[in-house]
């Protein structure tokens, strides 16, 4: 766990468009073909285990064999023939990760993603992928979060499921800076979803997954607020309960067929709610993001909970 701070937290969103750019002029991803009968087996802990998520859900969509486990699972006895495991860690030194690592099976192919060439990860497995980005000076994981969703988006790409990452991660560069240079036309509005002691709630499609996740965590990491994540449909499900009973504060990442099913749920308790996508209709607070794919929008509507968490860090 890194030590955090709020300046170094705040320069490192600000310096967000230049990273993404940077990290997207490196292929990371160097194995050249992955069989549909592979089994791709991801595993991480937090950020990682998130970006992982999605990408793997991606893979399913498209025949592949692919799952994701979190490192703290008991490490399995054995993979069918041929499998891959791809385990996860930014700082390469997980301990969850590597204790994974340790009790997997001889012959089973491991591959580390990982931004240290040194660490402890990379000496327990067969092949090292390294993400090109510096840890984050504000300890919170924002760069790591979004280069591994690049790299395992250039996976995607060298499969032809995804579109060009280097064209995506140069729209999320323009998006990133368009709301990083407007914050104070929209950024107060969202801050009303902070108010409540019973925290803040968020929720996005499944097929990212990620957002609501990381963008909780940025919540508890930063001003250390109660915050969770849920998936849209599911929300409907499992959270909407808690409308009825708290002062209940949502934000939505929108674009899933199940958006409207929870704005009725939330319009009807008189819930509070903000909005973020290209189809924005908060009753508190809304903003739009431009249409693009799906690595497009994983890495630029973060930004809204991660500035909301700044602001509100900023003033503890």
């Amino acid at each position: 766990m890194a030590d955090t701070n709020i300046a170094g937290f705040v320069d490192d969103l600000n310096n967000l468009p230049n990273v993404i750019s940077s990290i997207s002029q490196t292929k990371v991803w160097a194995k050249e073909s992955i069989d549909k009968n592979q089994l791709i087996y991801f595993v991480g802990m937090g950020s990682s285990y998130y970006a992982a998520q999605d990408v793997a859900r991606q893979l399913r969509n498209n025949g592949y064999l692919a799952v994701t486990e979190i490192a703290s699972a008991i490490t399995p006895k054995s993979f069918p023939e041929n499998s891959l495991v791809i385990a996860i860690s930014a700082s390469g030194n997980s301990v969850e990760v590597i204790k994974f690592l340790e009790n997997l099976p001889a012959n089973t192919h491991a591959i580390a993603l990982t931004r240290e060439a040194n660490s402890k990860i990379t000496k327990l497995v067969k092949e090292v992928l390294i993400l090109p980005i510096k840890a984050e000076t504000g300890g919170v994981s924002t760069w790591s979060y979004r280069a591994t969703l690049i790299a395992l988006f250039q996976l995607l790409e060298k499969l032809g499921i995804a579109p060009s990452v280097k064209e995506s991660c140069l729209s999320a560069q323009k998006q990133l800076q368009k709301l990083l240079d407007s914050k104070n036309q929209w950024l107060e509005s969202f801050m009303n979803l902070t108010t409540s002691d019973s925290g803040i709630w968020l929720m996005s499609p499944a097929e990212r997954s990620g957002s609501a996740l990381q963008g909780a965590l940025m919540f508890r990491e930063g001003p250390r607020i109660k915050a969770d994540g849920c998936e849209t449909g599911d929300w409907s499900h499992v959270d909407v309960y808690l409308t009825k009973s708290l002062d209940y504060k949502a934000l939505m990442f929108t674009g899933s067929n199940w958006d409207q099913q929870a704005i009725e749920w939330l319009v009807n308790r008189n819930s509070s709610f903000g909005s973020i996508g290209s189809y924005s209709k908060g009753n508190i607070a809304s903003i739009n993001i431009e249409d693009g794919d799906t690595l497009f929008k994983l890495l630029t509507e973060l930004l809204i909970p991660e500035l909301m968490s700044a602001n509100l860090w900023s003033k503890q």
